[in-house]
């Protein structure tokens, strides 16, 4: 046997020893979403049930998927959900106009504190995500209320479905309380439907295995040190797609996020528009499209009148308290703030100067710019700025990459500043570098 046949051999048998555990965990996942999601569905769908009914179909359900995979730790969700509906509930009795402001306030903290001072390292990692879904919902619910969305306070039925809907109570996305309730009224049954579960399974476990075993494979630990970042970058954003097809699944299987004619309307991430980029600003839109919504809508527009970077600040600082007291996600969502704030700018200036078309976003159709998407100037200067993103991409995502026993227990700042430091914070001095060109044009 020569040596490309052992090499072969050694590579198939790499693969199919990853392959076959990866997709049998994967699915043994989708197994229980598609179980308490389709049950919803199912008795949505062929029992005339009342309004509250479906709502307590949905909150039972919901419990019953979170108990059955994270166990005990639920209790820490179901404190959070009673505790926000008592605040929000007094404080409307109280006829009070800052719900919104006290209830996020408090669930923030509440949040950090469970992190800080309550639970252990292992528990926060399991419950992390769904807890910062819960309290995305929560905030959602005591805004709109503010602004008069709804015409009463809603019921702790109507509250415990939201929160505890089966459709995104693990994986997200978030959905507003008025895209909930419309869903859940609405019958339907179709082969398309089918056809959409089954295409979303394929995409999250193909994703799946691609974080796990492809490309952790075709690119060695051998390869120079950009590459090995792009590596294992690109692999933490598979495991991204990889969740939210998932979490398309597990909404598509209980009736939500479909037209009335069965088409799909739901989109999470678009892994198009991140791995050939056209601007960082593109990837924070797409990366997590209903939390870039929620971010935008109750943070972003907000903030707005304090002026573009304070806004721009404060959203990416409430998305890093949301997701944790975390120096690395903390570091990495101000970094991307900061670095897209750069670029958009830049990119203004050099549109205006240049006349080119290059803006952080598509130019619509009627653009006025003299050189227009496809010549030859404006391919050029946003080839340049794609890969600028591409290397921002690794140099960011790098940042994920760890051994278990490390994402357990979350990521330190030493180990956050050694993997920057690996690789020259190349990005930041960039930053900086496009930042002093901007304000010199």
């Amino acid at each position: 046997m020569d040596a490309e046949d052992v090499y072969a051999e050694n590579t198939w048998t790499y693969l199919s020893m990853c392959t076959e555990p990866t997709v049998y965990e994967g699915l043994k996942f989708a197994k229980d979403i598609l179980f308490s999601n389709l049950l919803l569905r199912f008795t949505i769908q062929f029992l005339p049930l009342p309004h509250n009914v479906r709502h307590s179909l949905s909150l039972i359900t919901g419990v019953y998927l979170l108990y059955n995979n994270i166990g005990s730790a639920i209790f820490w969700t179901i404190g959070l959900t009673t505790g926000s509906y008592t605040m929000i509930t007094v404080l409307s009795w109280t006829k009070s106009k800052r719900r919104s402001l006290f209830v996020s306030f408090t669930i923030i903290t509440f949040l950090l504190l469970c992190e800080i001072y309550v639970l252990n390292p292992k528990m926060w990692q399991q419950i992390r995500g769904i807890q910062m879904i819960a309290a995305m919902k929560i905030i959602s619910v005591a805004i709109e209320l503010d602004r008069n969305i709804y015409n009463n306070i809603l019921n702790p039925v109507e509250y415990g479905g939201y929160i505890f809907c089966p459709a995104n109570c693990i994986l997200g996305p978030w959905m507003s309380f008025q895209s909930y309730n419309k869903s859940l009224e609405v019958r339907f049954l179709c082969k398309r439907w089918f056809s959409i579960i089954l295409i979303n399974l394929i995409l999250s476990i193909s994703f799946l295995v691609l974080s796990n075993c492809l490309i952790p494979w075709y690119i060695d630990d051998d390869m120079p040190k950009w590459l090995i970042a792009y590596r294992d970058a690109q692999a933490f954003r598979m495991s991204h797609y990889f969740v939210s097809s998932m979490s398309v699944l597990s909404m598509v299987s209980a009736g939500f996020g479909l037209t009335n004619d069965c088409h799909c309307e739901l989109k999470v991430t678009r892994p198009s528009y991140i791995e050939i980029p056209r601007s960082l600003v593109q990837v924070v839109v797409y990366w997590n499209i209903p939390m870039h919504q929620w971010l935008k809508m109750y943070v972003f527009k907000t903030f707005q009148p304090y002026g573009q970077f304070t806004a721009i600040l404060i959203t990416y600082a409430v998305s890093s308290l949301l997701h944790g007291l975390n120096f690395q996600l903390s570091a990495v969502l101000l970094s991307i703030g900061t670095f897209s704030y750069v670029e958009y700018n830049l990119r203004s200036k050099i549109a205006l100067a240049l006349e080119v078309c290059c803006l952080a976003n598509p130019c619509l159709k009627q653009c006025t710019h003299k050189y227009k998407k496809n010549s030859l100037l404006a391919l050029v200067v946003n080839s340049i700025f794609t890969l600028i993103t591409i290397m921002h991409l690794a140099y960011l995502g790098v940042m994920f990459e760890a051994s278990f026993s490390v994402q357990e227990s979350g990521f330190s700042y030493l180990h956050t500043m050694s993997k920057w430091e690996n690789l020259n914070y190349f990005s930041h001095g960039l930053v900086v570098f496009m930042y002093i060109i901007y304000l010199m044009m």
